[in-house]
């Protein structure tokens, strides 16, 4: 795993996510000078794993029990101290479940810089290249606030995402958050391959690459910093590999039929 030096050389620009009244745009991240070198795919990989999930806010043991999954650190670019983090990884045959708990010390709905509040920024390399942040990539987020799930794509460098309906796509996917315990939880579920040209397109056995930021608004409304994983540069990735998996999960809502 990629830590963080605390080298007085390193200078980190910590963008966090604004919320516009009439549109999303999420810019976070602009990343100077590693302090360390860093390598594409940081050797975490997940799945394939068959499985689906009640999208609540609730990252349940037994629903999330098939899931592939790892507990690790995420680490600051400065001074703020590391969360210890579980990602749940999991797919049906037409969605990618993603469940993670996190020990954060509150759930926080809006902070400064933070409209949203605590949650997760998730930047996929698409093509799976060693290289994340290159135009068009998928992004997603999940936030305590609402709205609490958005569907982003990568539209200016050097990180720069906004909505996928800004773009001429669609919001694909479904996502919740809670406070349960000692922990904040996060959950989503993205269609595979969902045919939006913003999205990416997975079937069985492919792998994309991709990265997490962990955005933390405190109970005081203050800016609590950014945490990564698995590292904090653009080559810094963890793998999902994509479960032949039969279940079929389709949500679609028919209109009710009446007989004339």
């Amino acid at each position: 795993m990629d830590s963080p030096t605390r080298s007085s050389t390193a200078v980190w620009a910590l963008i966090a996510i604004v919320l516009a009244s009439t549109a999303l745009t999420v810019v976070v991240s602009s990343l100077r000078s590693p302090p360390i070198p860093v390598s594409a795919h940081s050797g975490h990989v997940f799945g394939p794993a068959c499985g689906a999930a009640t999208i609540d806010g609730v990252v349940n043991a037994d629903e999330w029990s098939s899931a592939s999954s790892q507990t690790f650190v995420m680490y600051s670019a400065g001074v703020a101290a590391p969360l210890t983090a579980t990602l749940y990884v999991m797919n049906s045959r037409y969605y990618l479940y993603l469940g993670i708990t996190i020990n954060d010390d509150e759930f926080t709905s809006k902070g400064e810089y933070l409209p949203l509040g605590d949650g997760f920024r998730i930047d996929f390399d698409n093509d799976h290249s060693g290289s994340l942040f290159a135009l068009g990539d998928n992004v997603l987020s999940i936030n305590a606030g609402s709205p609490q799930f958005g569907d982003w794509y990568l539209y200016a460098l050097p990180s720069a995402a906004q909505s996928d309906v800004l773009g001429g796509g669609t919001a694909d996917g479904i996502g919740a958050a809670r406070r349960v315990g000692d922990l904040n939880h996060f959950e989503l579920r993205h269609p595979l391959c969902s045919g939006d040209s913003l999205d990416f397109c997975l079937h069985p056995t492919d792998i994309v690459g991709f990265r997490l930021e962990y955005l933390d608004a405190e109970a005081n409304g203050s800016f609590g910093g950014s945490r990564f994983f698995p590292g904090l540069g653009k080559t810094s990735e963890a793998d999902i590999v994509i479960g032949q998996c039969s279940a079929r999960d389709l949500f679609i809502y028919l209109p009710l039929l009446m007989k004339k």
